[in-house]
């Protein structure tokens, strides 16, 4: 069972590591078979290192800003709000998406992470 002070750092430690592009700084939050689920894309921890990676080559200045974090009693189940804030590198053009995302802890780890948000509204989106 996670505390709510041990999940408010997960999730911020894993706003900064896609900040700053450092999937080591947040890897060991996610057990060994735990995905990452979003509009157009499941990911498993060890696809994640090279998704971020190739996030950060197409957009720049990301600013991950949390705005709520709710957790169940019993530390198993996070339910998170956030801003994502990022520039496309091949235009300059910047959006702000909002962020909904439901996780499933174990042990404290992140065996689930699923997003949910509006891809139309992003730079991100494919044209």
């Amino acid at each position: 069972m996670a505390n709510h002070e041990h999940i408010e750092r997960l999730v911020r430690r894993q706003a900064r590591a896609w900040e700053i592009n450092d999937f080591d700084l947040a890897a060991e939050d996610w057990l060994p078979d735990g995905e990452l689920i979003a509009p157009g894309g499941r990911w498993t921890l060890p696809e994640l290192r090279s998704e971020m990676e190739g996030f950060h080559a197409g957009y720049s200045d990301l600013k991950v800003t949390v705005a709520n974090v709710f957790c169940s009693r019993d530390g198993t189940q996070v339910a998170i709000e956030w801003l994502w804030e990022v520039t496309r590198r091949s235009d300059g053009e910047r959006s702000t998406t909002h962020d909904a995302i439901i996780v499933d802890l174990a042990e404290g780890q992140i065996k689930s992470w699923r997003e949910y948000f509006d891809p139309t509204s992003s730079v991100e989106a494919p044209s």
